[in-house]
C-alpha cells in the first residue's frame, strides 16, 4: 500500500508542473521568418524561447515622432528578405498595428539606444539596448 501511494503521489508531483505550464502559441508573425518545424519543437521544447520571440515582436522597439530635422541625421530602417536576409530597401513607411520587426535590417548595442528613420515620414524607431531588453523581459516574465 505505501509503495503504491508513493507511486501516486510521485507521479502526481511529477506531472503538476507540466500541466501548470500555459501553453504558448507562436505569433503568426514568427512564421514570416522561422519554419513551421522551428516554431512547433519550440512550442514542445522550449516555450520560454517562444514566449521571448513573441515578447520581442511588440515590446523590442518604439516608433515616435521625431521630425524631419531630427530624422535626417539618423540611417534608413531598411527591409530585408526573410529567406535571402539580402537587404531589399529603405521602409518608407511601417504598419504598426501589423509591424514585424524580423523583416528589418538594423544594429542593436548592449547598453544604448539605436535610432533609425522611417521613410522621409518624421517617424523614427528606436531600439531598446540588449540590456534593457533583458531588463524589460524579466519584469513582463515576473508579472505573467
Amino acid at each position: 500500500m505505501r509503495k503504491l501511494l508513493f507511486i501516486l503521489s510521485f507521479s502526481a508531483i511529477v506531472t503538476l508542473p507540466v500541466f501548470s505550464q500555459s501553453n504558448v502559441t507562436p505569433d503568426s508573425r514568427l512564421s514570416a521568418v522561422y519554419s513551421a518545424d522551428y516554431l512547433n519543437n519550440l512550442s514542445v521544447n522550449n516555450q520560454k524561447e517562444l514566449q521571448y520571440l513573441n515578447w520581442y515582436l511588440d515590446n523590442s522597439y518604439r516608433i515616435v515622432e521625431a521630425g524631419a530635422d531630427k530624422c535626417s541625421a539618423m540611417p534608413y530602417l531598411e527591409m530585408i528578405d526573410p529567406a535571402t536576409k539580402i537587404i531589399t530597401g529603405n521602409a518608407e513607411s511601417v504598419d504598426e498595428g501589423n509591424f514585424n520587426i524580423l523583416l528589418y535590417s538594423f544594429e542593436r548595442q548592449y547598453d544604448k539606444k539605436t535610432y533609425y528613420r522611417i521613410g522621409d515620414t518624421g517617424y523614427a524607431i528606436v531600439f531598446e539596448s540588449y540590456k534593457k531588453l533583458a531588463e524589460n523581459f524579466n519584469i513582463y516574465q515576473d508579472e505573467n
